[in-house]
């Protein structure tokens, strides 16, 4: 019966290291692991051991290395007395015989019992299971141990995304949004120790919790717990004095330039924190930058430093970077923050620049905090400083417990005239400050600030709060701000306003109201945001083809890098290619986008995402490529944004090349990015796409769960047409995935009939539809959306609808080499079998076997699998009824991860009854009696849909 070790999560996780290590135990004269504090290498030699042991051989230990739990024969108190047991002992020569010497911290034995050990394992007498630190010296015995092969070395990693995401599933029994996986990996980045510390702290004090059928989990209190605390320290004694400096330093600011460090005099400290692997280098163009390797390391650090030893850094830091020349809009943003971290409140102009870089890169709690002294709120003394966003799974600065929301100026200080003897303006009852009456610096200054505000509470989500200082400074005297504010700004901030009025409070018709209302005189700034707003209510309102119109109006007449251009051609060109004219969209692009480098930055990655987005229409993957490479031109250092985008892009190429494993890796680190909805998508879609990708890498519980967790994001969030069509496009793409066949038609048909004006997204749901069960007057409906389309790709899905509904064996092979050609391997691996099962059922067995040789072909070349649906076996069971139906999926999926009853009637919106009679009827179909059968059941569902319908039948 398998012991505690053997249960621990941390060994069962590791499944493929053990059997490395049974091997080299077998084949080799033994094993030497190796790995950082707390990767977990010291449980995985115990369970090891404990293998051996089991398996029959004598195994002693030095030290109790594993436990009692191993099955010892002896333990030793030191190497030497065990070494001198052994030399008593007859010799072995079979291997399979040997007695195994089991020890841990191989990197603290001495020097003469290493030899002598080293001389009875190459004599053939012993076999040897050791771990040592990986940073540490070896002893030389030990050293020439996996020097001459007598034993094999092996690296014992940190867990992988994935792994942790499969071990704290495992943990609390049930669905963990993908957010709080995400910030789990971040922090601990795979630490076995770290993670079992955090997660069981975590569940202890309820801040890892369920939270409508899912665990969630925000992230770590502002001091870390005490025992954790502990841990993390662990790594960082023995530092010498420059070295501790340095960490300080890292602590506080997160990341510091080669440069600064040289200034410092801390050049050897950072070379000798490398090559402990405690710090990791960055490198950005000419700049050199230096990170703490795990963000739990700077958290606990900072926690524990002395006051006068941060107040000291920051100001240092400050200083420095100032004396460097503060080249970089970062720099401001550091500058201001170790400053009003030491209690120093920087003058209205290294504020104001802080705030922009940081509402530029989407920091919008910083821009908050940076805001309010600007504002008349008392400057926050202890403001953690950084150098960029703070990682996902720390929790977000703050004051200290001075209060950070507009609401909170109440009284009149010395604000922004701190540093040349001007006072702040008085807030006003909703607690910000209105524009003063007066015009000059203070007019602009408070009313940058202001607007800058108002986009970072739209950013946190806080919209109703965004609207209330958004109407007060833009509403009542346009003509005050636009002598105060260049056009450019007065423009960014209306259309921040109408964002948040239009996706925050679902407000279109108010939203378009807030642009039609820019003052006079802005020219052709005021123009673009009027047409691109105005493109972007119409996709918001399911009318691409309004979009489209006025760009065909409108471009023709304007310069390639016009604020029209900039504003109105990435909506309009995505309503073309949703229209069916991706080609006519690349071309409008092309005239329009000759030198992206006078775009402002927003705009320009709006552009480069919808080129993408287009060339994927048209089936370019050599220009999909290109545009991705294009936008790591324009680095936008802490840009949310355009990290999700290219993540986005990225997995969408993955899954279209048969990737779907890195797909998800993406997914899960884009899932976590706090990213306010916009045209260019949804939180949902993004959680939809993982589900997708999910399933598509043959995890079908947890494509269910997340699934299920999208779903929740839609209906919580305003309609938004081509992204809610897109989750639940993705929707039928689990469903297909996990062997609901008729389910997964039923949601892409579902899709056909919404998406009646976007002709691109209805024809790849019917393309769908029509792979996975037989689609009733499919033919005629592709042909009829794919008339008049410029998209090489919609061409091709009509055709290969046509085909399959026609059975025409040699159409099909036509299709998948077009397939070929555009780089879809896997669909064009999927035609080629439909066309080999065609081929068969007509007789021709020659051109069958061919057929399936050449799919058999594509899938080696991308190393992928054919979809469950395509199989040649499961082919023939294409018009049977699915086992479960797609409620019942989702019910098991739920149960399988460990909600209850009541948890999944409320996460569904359904009785318990309910859930308890479905559940019944899954037991039923699945043939199971218990519980926890579901989730070896839904994988064997998901892998043989067939098999599983002959056994309930």
């Amino acid at each position: 019966m398998p012991t505690e070790i053997e249960q621990s999560w941390a060994v069962m996780a590791r499944q493929t290291d053990l059997r490395a290590i049974d091997s080299a135990l077998t084949d080799r004269g033994g094993v030497l692991l190796t790995g950082t504090t707390g990767v977990g290498k010291t449980r995985l030699l115990a369970a090891a051991l404990q293998r051996v042991a089991a398996g029959g051989r004598t195994v002693v230990a030095v030290g109790g290395a594993g436990g009692p739990e191993t099955g010892c024969a002896e333990n030793f108190c030191s190497l030497a007395e065990c070494l001198d047991r052994l030399e008593s002992v007859r010799r072995h020569s079979d291997p399979a015989r040997r007695t195994v010497v089991g020890f841990d911290d191989a990197h603290l034995v001495e020097e003469s019992a290493a030899h002598r050990l080293y001389r009875l394992a190459a004599s053939g007498r012993v076999s040897v299971a050791a771990a040592a630190r990986r940073d540490a010296a070896l002893p030389a015995g030990v050293d020439k141990l996996w020097v001459e092969r007598l034993v094999e070395r092996l690296e014992v990693l940190p867990f992988a995304r994935d792994v942790v995401s499969a071990i704290l599933r495992r943990r609390v029994g049930g669905p963990v949004d993908a957010a709080t996986l995400e910030r789990l990996w971040d922090t601990t980045r795979g630490n076995a120790l770290i993670l079992h510390e955090l997660v069981e702290y975590a569940l202890a004090d309820g801040s890892l919790r369920r939270v409508g059928g899912h665990w969630h989990w925000d992230g770590l209190p502002a001091r870390p717990p005490g025992r954790l605390a502990d841990i993390v320290r662990l790594r960082l004694r023995d530092l010498a004095p420059e070295e501790q400096e340095l960490v300080n330093v890292l602590a506080l600011v997160g990341q510091v330039e080669y440069g600064l460090a040289e200034r410092f005099g801390l050049a050897r400290a950072a070379e000798g924190l490398d090559g402990r692997g405690l710090v990791q280098i960055e490198y950005s163009g000419r700049r050199v930058g230096i990170r703490l390797t795990e963000p739990l390391t700077g958290a606990v650090v900072a926690d524990r430093m002395s006051g006068l030893t941060a107040q000291r850094l920051r100001l240092q830091l400050a200083d420095a970077i100032e004396a460097t020349g503060a080249r970089r809009a970062d720099d401001a943003v550091r500058m201001a923050t170790l400053r009003l971290a030491a209690g120093r409140v920087p003058g209205p102009a290294v504020l104001l620049a802080a705030a922009r870089t940081a509402a530029h890169r989407r920091d919008f709690a910083l821009t908050e905090r940076l805001c309010l002294p600007l504002l008349g709120a008392p400057p926050a003394p202890d403001v953690t400083a950084t150098a960029g966003p703070a990682p996902a799974g720390l929790p977000a600065p703050s004051p200290g417990g001075t209060a950070t929301t507009a609401a909170a100026a109440g009284e009149e200080i010395r604000g922004p005239g701190a540093g040349d003897g001007g006072a702040a303006p008085v807030p006003g009852d909703d607690g910000v400050a209105p524009v003063p009456e007066d015009g000059g610096r203070a007019v602009a200054d408070v009313a940058r600030a202001s607007l800058l505000l108002g986009r970072a509470l739209a950013g946190l989500g806080r919209h109703e709060e965004a609207e209330a200082v958004f109407a007060r400074v833009l509403t009542g005297r346009p003509e005050a701000l636009v002598e105060a504010l260049p056009p450019d700004e007065l423009v960014a901030a209306v259309r921040d306003r109408a964002d948040n009025v239009a996706w925050g409070l679902g407000r279109g018709a108010d939203a378009a109201a807030v642009v039609d209302g820019l003052p006079a005189g802005l020219g052709p700034q005021g123009a673009g945001v009027r047409y691109g707003f105005h493109a972007v209510l119409a996709l918001l309102a399911d009318r691409p083809d309004d979009a489209a119109r006025t760009a065909r109006t409108i471009l023709p007449g304007e310069r390639p890098d016009s604020p029209v251009v900039q504003h109105l051609l990435p909506p309009a060109a995505l309503a073309l290619s949703e229209l069916g004219h991706p080609a006519e969209a690349l071309a409008m692009i092309d005239r329009h986008t000759r030198d992206l480098d006078g775009w402002h930055a927003d705009t320009r990655l709006r552009c480069l995402v919808v080129t993408a987005r287009c060339a994927f229409a048209q089936g370019d993957v050599g220009r999909v490529r290109d545009t991705l490479k294009t936008i790591g031109r324009f680095p936008a250092p802490g840009d949310e944004l355009g990290r999700l985008q290219l993540a986005l892009l990225r997995s969408r190429l993955l899954r279209l090349l048969g990737r779907p494993d890195e797909a998800v890796t993406l997914l899960r680190g884009a899932s976590a990015l706090r990213v306010r909805r916009d045209w260019l998508g949804t939180p949902a879609w993004t959680l939809a796409q993982l589900a997708g990708a999910l399933a598509e890498a043959g995890r079908p519980t947890e494509a269910l769960q997340t699934l299920v967790e999208a779903r929740a994001a839609r209906r919580a969030a305003p309609p938004y047409p081509p992204a809610d069509d897109a989750v639940l496009l993705e929707h039928a793409v689990v469903l297909a995935h996990t062997g609901d066949r008729s389910g997964a038609a039923c949601r892409a048909l579902e899709v056909v009939r919404r998406a009646a004006a976007r002709p691109a997204s209805a024809l790849t749901a019917l393309h769908l539809a029509a792979r996975v069960a037989d689609t009733p007057r499919a033919a005629v409906r592709a042909a009829r959306l794919a008339v008049g389309a410029g998209s090489e790709l919609m061409r091709l899905q009509a055709d290969h609808v046509v085909a399959l509904s026609r059975s025409d064996g040699e159409a099909l092979e036509e299709v998948s080499a077009r397939f070929r050609a555009l780089g879809a391997v896997p669909l064009a691996a999927e035609a080629a079998a439909q066309a080999a099962h065609v081929y068969r059922k007509d007789g021709r067995r020659r051109a069958g076997r061919l057929a399936r040789a050449a799919g058999a072909r594509l899938l080696a070349e991308s190393d992928c699998a054919l979809p469950p649906w395509a199989d040649a076996q499961e082919h023939r069971q294409r018009t049977r009824t699915a086992p479960l139906t797609g409620r019942e999926r989702e019910v098991a999926a739920l149960a399988a991860g460990g909600l209850s009853n009541r948890d999944i009637a409320a996460r569904l919106v359904v009785s318990v009854r309910t859930v308890e009679n479905h559940l019944y009827r899954v037991y039923e179909k699945l043939g199971i009696t218990a519980r926890s059968d579901l989730g070896g059941a839904l994988q064997s569902l998901a892998r043989h849909p067939a098999r599983a319908v002959v056994r309930a039948a």
